[in-house]
C-alpha cells in the first residue's frame, strides 16, 4: 500500500519536503505532548478526587470519550435503533425478560451485576459525567408499549417515531428506553434510545437489550467453516472489509515473534526460580556461592517484593522481608565476591568451555541439521518482522504530514468549509423503502465497481440534489466521517470492549452534473484516495474509538472546542453497514419473531448536521437519515431522491454494458470511461456512442 502523497514526479519533491518538515515538527513537539498528557492526567485525577469529596453519592466516570466531549444539554448523544419485526408480541413478557435477564443479571464468578448502571441516571458536574443510583427504578418507565391501532403504513410509523424521539427521556430516569409500536396484527416496531455511555462504560450490547438471539455467523446447516471461508472470499472480493484491509496492514509476524520471545523469557525465568530461589530449591546454599548465583537471587527477591500486594509498607521493607524469608545474609554476599575470584572457579569455567566446544559442538551441529525447517521458519519470521517494523516506521514518518494535510490545511484553504447549519438539538429521522440488493449487484456486474462504491455514489447524488435545493454550494466535495462496519458488529459499535474499524475522512463528490456514471467514477477516486492517504488517521481513530487515547492529551474544554472546530469541516457522518453476500439470514428475537428490517442512527453532534446510514440487511438496502428537525427542506427529500436515483444508475450501468460489448476492452467496463478526459461531456459521449450502437444495429 502506498503511503506517499502525489504520484507525479513534479510533486514529489514538495511532498517530500512537507513530509520531512512535518515529521521534524512532530519530533520537536513530542516533549510538549508528553507534558500535556502528564498535566491532563494529573489535573483529571485531582479534579475527580475533589468531585468525589464534594459529591460522595455520585460515581464519576473516569474516561473522556469523543462523544462525551461533544455532549451538550440540548444535543446529547443517543444511539437510536429501530427494528421492524414480523410476528405477534407480548409487552409484559418483554418487560419481565429485560428485568430478570439484563437489568438483574449477575456474573456467575464475581456475583456482581453485569450491567450495574442500567438502574442509574446520569448527571454532569464540572463537565464530568457521573452515575446517580436510582432507588425507585421501574421497568415500566423504560419498556413502553403504544396502544394497538388500525393497520399503519411506514409513513405513519415514521411519524410515531419522530413524535417519540422529540420528547426527551426525563433526566431523573436512566437514559435508555424501548418503545413497541404496533403496525398491524402480524407486524410491530421496536424503537430503542440509549445514551452512548451505557454501551461504552458498561458494555451493554444493543443485541442484548433488543433480546436478539446470538448470530451464528450465517453458516448453513452442514456447511463447514473452511468451505464457508473460501466461498466468502470468492463472493465478497469487492466487499468493503476487503477494501479496507489495504488501509492498514496489521502485523502478523511481529506478534508471533513477541509471543515466542515471551514464552522463552517465561521458561527461562521459571528455570532460574526453580534452580536459584531458596524457597523453591533449598539445596542452592550447598553450592559454592558466586556473583552470578547471588545476583540471580537478588533479582528474584526484587521481583517478589515488587509483586507483593499483601502489605502497604514501602518497597525497602518488602525487600528486607523477602531477603529474610530466603535467609540471604550479608555474609553470603561476601562469600560470593570472594569465591568469584577464586582460581578454582576459573578452572572449572575453562574446563566447561572445553567440553562444550569439543564434545557438545558436533552434537549441536547435528541437532541444527535435523531441525533445519524450524530454523528456516524462524528466520523467515525474523525477516518478516523486520519488514513490518519498516512498514510501521514508515507509518510513523508519514503520520504528521497526513494529520496536518487532512485536519489543518483545509481550514486555511478557503471559505468553503461545509454545511453552515448549527444543530438545534431536536432531531427527526427518515428512512427509505427497501431496495433489492440484486439491483445493486446488477450495477456491480455491469460496471465492475464495488458494491460500497455504488451505494455511496447513489448517496452522493441524492445529497447533491438536496444541497442544490437548499442553496448550499460546494466547489467539489462535501467531507464526511465514514465508518464501515459489518452487520454482525452493528450492535457493538459503541462498546469499547469490542474492536471495530476506524473512520475515514471520506469526501462525497458534489460536482457530477447529475451523471450517475460520472458520480460513480468520482466516488471511486475519492474512496481510493482516502484509503491511500489516511492510514495514520484510520489508526488514530481506531485507538480513539477503542482506547480514548486522543482525549487523554488535552483537558475536556479544549477537546470539546477542538471537536466543534473540526466538525465544521465534516458536517456529515455516514455509517455503512455491510452484509455478506452469502449471509442474508435475518436476526430473530428470543421468541422466534423474525426481524424484517433494521434502521440505525449515530447521533449527529457538535457542528455535524446530519447522520446517514446505508444499511444492507436481509438482502435489501435502506438509507436512514437523522438530522435537525428544523432543517428546510426536510431531510425526507434525501430519501425520496435516493429512491428515484436507483433506476437512473441501473439504466446508466446497462448502457455501459452495451458499450463494452460493442467496443470490448480487455479491462473492466469503467476503465472505458476512465479513458475519457472530458468529464463534463460524459452524458453527451454516452449519447453519441448509443447512436453509433443504433446505426450498427440497422446495418
Amino acid at each position: 500500500m502506498s503511503l506517499e502523497h502525489g504520484h507525479d514526479g513534479h510533486h514529489h519533491r514538495p511532498s517530500f519536503i512537507f513530509t520531512w518538515i512535518s515529521f521534524v515538527l512532530a519530533v520537536i513537539s513530542s516533549p510538549v505532548f508528553c507534558l500535556c498528557y502528564l498535566t491532563t492526567s494529573i489535573g483529571r485525577f485531582v479534579l475527580l478526587r475533589l468531585l468525589k469529596k464534594k459529591y460522595p453519592d455520585l460515581e464519576f466516570i473516569k474516561s473522556v470519550s469523543i462523544r462525551s466531549a461533544m455532549d451538550t444539554p440540548k444535543n446529547t448523544g443517543y444511539v437510536v435503533v429501530l427494528l421492524k419485526v414480523n410476528g405477534d408480541f407480548d409487552i409484559n413478557l418483554m418487560k419481565h425478560t429485560i428485568q430478570t435477564d439484563i437489568v438483574e443479571k449477575y456474573d456467575r464468578i464475581s456475583g456482581r451485576l453485569c450491567y450495574p448502571h442500567l438502574r442509574c441516571s446520569l448527571t454532569k458536574k464540572w463537565m464530568r459525567y457521573a452515575w446517580i443510583k436510582s432507588s425507585n427504578f421501574s421497568i415500566d418507565n423504560h419498556v413502553i408499549g403504544l396502544p394497538e391501532t388500525k393497520a399503519a403504513s411506514e409513513d405513519d410509523i415514521m411519524q410515531h417515531v419522530n413524535d417519540i424521539i422529540a420528547v426527551l427521556i426525563p433526566p431523573e430516569l436512566p437514559q435508555w428506553q424501548i418503545t413497541m409500536i404496533p403496525a398491524d396484527e402480524d407486524t410491530f416496531y421496536l424503537l430503542v434510545r440509549i445514551h452512548h455511555l451505557y454501551s461504552s462504560e458498561d458494555g451493554v450490547g444493543l443485541s442484548d437489550l433488543l433480546l436478539l438471539k446470538p448470530d451464528d455467523g450465517g453458516l448453513k446447516h452442514g456447511e463447514t467453516t473452511a468451505k464457508s471461508k473460501s466461498s466468502s472470499q470468492h463472493a465478497d472480493a469487492d466487499s468493503i472489509q476487503n477494501i479496507l484491509s489495504t488501509v492498514y496492514q496489521a502485523p502478523t509476524a511481529l506478534p508471533r515473534l513477541c509471543e515466542h520471545l515471551s514464552e522463552i523469557c517465561a521458561n527461562t525465568w521459571n528455570e532460574l526460580v526453580s534452580t536459584y530461589d531458596p524457597l523453591e530449591n533449598p539445596k542452592v546454599f550447598r553450592r559454592r556461592p558466586n556473583v552470578f548465583i547471588f545476583g540471580t537471587m537478588l533479582v528474584i527477591v526484587t521481583a517478589s517484593a515488587a509483586k507483593d500486594k499483601t502489605t502497604k509498607r514501602n518497597f525497602a521493607h518488602k525487600l528486607k522481608r523477602e531477603m529474610t524469608r530466603r535467609d540471604i545474609q550479608f555474609r553470603y554476599m561476601c562469600e560470593s565476591l570472594v569465591n568469584t575470584f577464586h582460581p578454582a572457579l576459573w578452572l572449572s569455567i575453562g574446563w566447561w568451555l572445553l567440553v562444550k566446544c569439543v564434545l557438545r559442538l558436533p552434537i549441536t551441529m547435528l541437532l541444527m541439521i535435523k531441525n533445519t525447517s524450524t530454523y528456516v521458519y524462524w528466520m523467515s519470521v525474523l525477516l518478516y518482522s523486520a519488514s513490518e517494523l519498516m512498514y510501521l516506521a514508515r507509518l510513523v514518518y508519514y503520520a504528521p504530514s497526513t494529520v496536518i494535510r487532512e485536519l489543518v490545511l483545509p481550514f486555511l484553504g478557503g471559505p468553503d468549509r461545509g454545511v453552515r447549519i448549527t444543530p438545534q438539538g431536536s432531531k427527526c429521522v427518515y428512512w427509505s423503502r427497501p431496495v433489492d440488493l440484486d439491483l445493486v449487484n446488477t450495477i456491480h456486474d455491469n460496471t465492475g465497481a464495488a458494491t460500497c462504491e455504488i451505494q455511496l455514489s447513489m448517496l452522493a447524488a441524492a445529497l447533491q440534489e438536496y444541497f442544490t435545493a437548499t442553496g448550499v454550494r460546494f466547489s467539489k466535495n462535501v467531507m464526511t466521517t465514514t465508518r464501515f462496519v459489518s452487520k454482525a458488529n452493528l450492535f457493538q459499535l459503541n462498546n469499547r470492549h469490542v474492536i471495530t474499524n476506524g473512520l475515514l475522512a471520506l469526501p462525497l463528490p458534489m460536482d457530477t452534473d447529475h451523471d450517475p456514471i460520472y458520480s460513480l467514477h468520482e466516488m471511486q477516486e475519492c474512496l481510493q484516495e482516502a484509503i491511500g492517504n489516511q492510514t495514520a488517521l484510520y489508526i488514530a481513530s481506531m485507538w480513539q474509538i477503542d482506547h480514548s487515547l486522543a482525549t487523554s492529551f488535552l483537558p475536556s474544554p479544549m477537546v470539546s472546542f477542538g471537536l466543534h472546530f473540526l466538525s465544521k469541516k465534516f458536517p456529515l457522518t455516514v455509517t455503512y453497514v455491510e452484509e455478506h453476500k452469502l449471509d442474508r439470514k435475518r436476526r430473530v428475537l428470543l421468541w422466534g419473531q423474525e426481524v424484517d428490517a433494521i434502521m440505525y442512527w449515530r447521533p449527529p453532534q457538535a457542528n455535524v448536521c446530519m447522520s446517514l446510514s446505508i444499511i444492507n440487511y436481509g438482502g435489501h438496502l435502506r438509507l436512514a437519515v437523522m438530522a435537525d428537525a428544523k432543517m428546510s427542506p426536510p431531510c425526507k427529500e434525501i430519501v425520496s431522491t435516493y429512491e428515484r436515483n436507483i433506476p437512473q444508475f441501473i439504466t446508466a450501468a446497462e448502457h455501459i454494458l452495451r458499450l463494452t460489448t460493442l467496443f470490448p476492452p480487455s479491462r473492466s467496463s469503467l476503465s472505458l470511461l476512465r479513458i475519457l478526459n472530458c468529464p463534463s461531456s460524459w452524458t453527451e459521449t454516452l449519447q453519441e456512442l448509443t447512436l453509433v450502437d443504433l446505426n450498427l444495429n440497422k446495418v
